[in-house]
This record gives C-alpha cells, sequence and structure tokens, in this order.
C-alpha cells in the first residue's frame, strides 16, 4: 500500500489502436444488441450492423486532448463534419453513413466538455442536416424511451455524426428552431402517412402544435439524398 508521500500510479491513456478495439467490441455487444432497459424491441441502434455490413462506418482517432478545452472540443465537432460531408461514402442510403471519432487521451475531467458542445452546437449541425452524439463512461444522456436508462455510456469518449434521420424526431421536437430542421427534411412523409411508428407521429404532431408560430412551411427540398 503507498504511503501518504507517494505519487499514485497514473493510469495511462489506451492507444489509438487499443480504444479503436474497444470501441469496436462495444459496438457489437452493446449497440448492435437488444437491451432489456431501452424500452423498445431491437438493437440500441438498428442502424449500426447494417452500416457495418455495407462499410459505412467510419472510425478513426483522435489524439492530442489531454488538456483539451471547450475551444478545442468545437474546433473538433466542425472539422468531424466537414470530414463527414468531404468522404465517399460507398452507400447511396445517407442513413447508413457514420463517422466515429474516438479520443483515446480524453481524461475524465473532459468528459463533461461532450456533452455540453454537444447540446452547444446541436441546432448548428442540424442546420446542416447532421446529427451529433456523444458517448463516455459517465454520459447521463439517457434513452428515448426509457428515461432512466442512460444509454450512451461507452467505455472509451467518442463523438459520433451521421444524416439526421426520421427518427431524430425524438431529439428534435423540443425546440422549435432544432424542430424546423426537422421538418423541412421529413414533414412531407408525415403528410403523405408514410410514418409507421407511433411515437414518432405523435411526437411530431405535438411539435407542430408547440412550434406554431415557428415551425416552417417551406416546400420540402433535397439534402444528402434524403427527401425533406
Amino acid at each position: 500500500m503507498p504511503s501518504r508521500n507517494e505519487t499514485p500510479l497514473q493510469v495511462r491513456p489506451p492507444t489509438s489502436e487499443e480504444a479503436e478495439a474497444a470501441v469496436r467490441a462495444w459496438l457489437d455487444s452493446y449497440i448492435c444488441r437488444p437491451h432489456a432497459e431501452l424500452g423498445r424491441t431491437g438493437p440500441v441502434c438498428p442502424f449500426v450492423a447494417p452500416a457495418l455490413k455495407a462499410e459505412t462506418l467510419a472510425l478513426r482517432s483522435r489524439t492530442g486532448m489531454a488538456e483539451a478545452g471547450a475551444d478545442d472540443v468545437r474546433s473538433v465537432v466542425r472539422e468531424l463534419a466537414r470530414d463527414f460531408r468531404a468522404r465517399s461514402w460507398p452507400h447511396a442510403n445517407p442513413t447508413m453513413r457514420t463517422l466515429l471519432l474516438v479520443l483515446p487521451d480524453l481524461p475524465p475531467a473532459g468528459w463533461p466538455l461532450l456533452d455540453s458542445v454537444q447540446a452547444e452546437l446541436k441546432g448548428e449541425l442540424a442546420g446542416q442536416g447532421l446529427m451529433l452524439g456523444q458517448f463516455h463512461p459517465e454520459c447521463d444522456e439517457p434513452a428515448a424511451r426509457n428515461p432512466d436508462f442512460m444509454v450512451s455510456r461507452c467505455p472509451v469518449p467518442l463523438l459520433v455524426i451521421r444524416n439526421m434521420a426520421v427518427h431524430d424526431v425524438l431529439f428534435l421536437h423540443h425546440r422549435g428552431d432544432f424542430f424546423d430542421e426537422y421538418r423541412r427534411r421529413f414533414g412531407s412523409r408525415y403528410e403523405r402517412r408514410a410514418v409507421a411508428d407511433t411515437l414518432f407521429r405523435e411526437t411530431y404532431q405535438n411539435a407542430v402544435s408547440w412550434h406554431a408560430p415557428s415551425a416552417s412551411d417551406t416546400p420540402p427540398r433535397q439534402t444528402n439524398g434524403e427527401p425533406e
């Protein structure tokens, strides 16, 4: 047992290779599988297994984050968005495209920055038709259908960016500006009753009512291959 004057052993951060291996194992053992506390059937994320099969899930690492501040994380997020848009993806379906950025040396003190910057830049990215997610060992992001289940916990801190999808009404309904971006892209699906999920439909209709003064009636347009 160390004496009071001894310096505690420092646990080194994982290498990029170790961190990426841990994330791949986490995807296989958790994200691609059902969970009893999720609040619905099916895997935690139903898009990941098809994306892995289609090779449209890209995984890379970013080091040099040991002393990162909020500005550093913002820069990383915006760089990630640029990388996502610039990539040549092997599948035409935009909902299959996912880019994961592993942050192996981001220390526990930096994990809350992922939460705060994700919340801060959510609207900016939604305006580009993108969704940003953050995952780390202490993330308190709840599951959409079970607020008691912290769904976004991962053994390694990481950021995920992808194209906005129909189910994102669950994450964009609460603010008028966020919902405007969602409605421009997917409102026509609800108008023609092409959305089967009851919760999606109810959430959408409630948001239309809540945000009636700000919700846009702009005709649908095309972005990223998704009908808007």
